[in-house]
């Protein structure tokens, strides 16, 4: 493992860093607030990323990218994070999407999909979970029955994220009996196909990220599966990994945040007006966290160094992913009791009545509680470890 700048990898975290100092004040400031209405801000930073050849870093060169390795793309998010530049609506598209499409999907469906997630023209969601079946995800119920030249869906699926500004989906369906890890093939959906209705989910803060989808009656042709009917788990795994690779090596900045906690303890008082990082409870808990946040770039450096040299993603991205959720949960609840929230999320009626550091924590504490169930849930991740790392049987 290599924790080092390569002298290449050096001059592209320059060559990142001075064009995010030059390029982030020149956009159309501010950043709305509700996702809705992000869409059009999000394009044109996404169109930004791409006319400067930073969008879909690790994707081949042939199909957009950049061709650049795990540890480039690494780079490239730890100095986006250092700079707050705006976040990637579609994360969905472009890191599990796409590069599910560009593994297993035909010319066609390359010629057509890939570029427009690149420039920002079409954002993604993921049709994955079901009511009943979540973490269990061969147990899913959506039935694709085969028509005149294609199918036709009937299902619901739900907890999809921006679903409600998707123009595609990633879609699992049923269409085979047997063995349930066999009979499912993954599809690609237009959200504005006739029968599909998207249902919000206010979540703690009183925001819809989330969703529930109907699907009625929707007809797909043959040209919208990805790899053989009946044949959709294997593809499907490969968009988990993907995903959990991105969750492994940190959607959250751990050091960074316990960085910006370090600092907000130093600037606050407790009510006798003592400053706070003088307090010997409070720097034990910024120790413990620095070093568990330190353990998990360790961690997550690993998984890079991995996928650099060419390896496919193995049972480490699991282990990254369990020591980072109760990481992130701590720091956030921790920012709560500094922000003097103690942990209260009745704000969400009103999240506009608490200030910046209150909010952060606020969003954090609540993108850590959905990020445990993201990409498998934790129990999924500790089978996970225990069959394929400690070699423990099933029963």
């Amino acid at each position: 493992m290599d924790l080092s700048d390569s002298p290449d990898e050096a001059r592209f975290r320059t060559r990142i860093r001075d064009w995010l100092t030059e390029t982030l004040p020149t956009l159309p400031w501010p950043e709305p607030a509700r996702l809705e209405d992000k869409r059009e801000f999000w394009s044109v930073w996404q169109r930004t990323l791409f006319d400067a050849g930073f969008a879909g870093l690790s994707w081949p060169v042939e199909f957009g990218g950049a061709g650049a390795d795990a540890k480039i793309k690494a780079i490239f998010n730890e100095e986006m994070d250092r700079a707050a530049a705006p976040e990637r609506l579609n994360i969905i598209g472009e890191d599990f999407a796409g590069p599910t499409i560009v593994a297993f999907g035909d010319d066609a469906q390359k010629q057509r999909y890939l570029e427009p997630i690149l420039t920002g023209e079409e954002i993604w969601c993921q049709l994955f979970s079901e009511p009943e079946s979540g973490s269990d995800l061969a147990s899913l119920r959506t039935k694709a029955t085969k028509a005149e030249g294609g199918w036709r869906i009937q299902g619901q699926k739900i907890w999809t994220s921006r679903a409600q500004i998707a123009d595609n989906a990633i879609l699992l369906a049923r269409t085979g009996g047997g063995d349930r890890h066999k009979g499912i093939t993954y599809f690609l959906l237009p959200m504005s196909s006739q029968g599909v209705t998207v249902r919000p989910l206010a979540h703690m803060l009183g925001e819809a990220e989330f969703n529930e989808v109907f699907l009625d009656d929707v007809f797909l042709p043959d040209e919208a599966v990805v790899g053989a009917v009946d044949g959709g788990w294997k593809v499907a795994m490969g968009t988990l990994a993907f995903e959990r690779v991105g969750i492994a090596t940190g959607r959250v900045n751990t050091t960074r945040a316990v960085s910006d906690l370090i600092t907000q303890v130093k600037q606050k008082t407790d009510e006798q007006g003592a400053v706070l990082s003088g307090k010997s409870d409070v720097r034990q808990r910024i120790a413990d966290l620095y070093g568990r946040a330190l353990t998990h770039y360790l961690i997550g450096q690993r998984v890079i160094t991995s996928a650099a040299s060419g390896e496919p993603p193995g049972p480490v991205t699991s282990i990254g992913k369990l020591y980072f959720c109760p990481l992130v949960e701590d720091i956030a609840d921790f920012g709560l009791e500094i922000a003097e929230l103690g942990g209260q999320f009745g704000l969400a009626d009103d999240p506009d009545s608490a200030d910046r550091d209150q909010q952060r924590w606020l969003r954090l504490a609540y993108q850590a509680r959905g990020t445990a169930i993201a990409g498998g849930s934790t129990f999924i991740q500790r089978n996970i470890a225990a069959e394929r790392v400690l070699g423990m049987p099933r029963s």
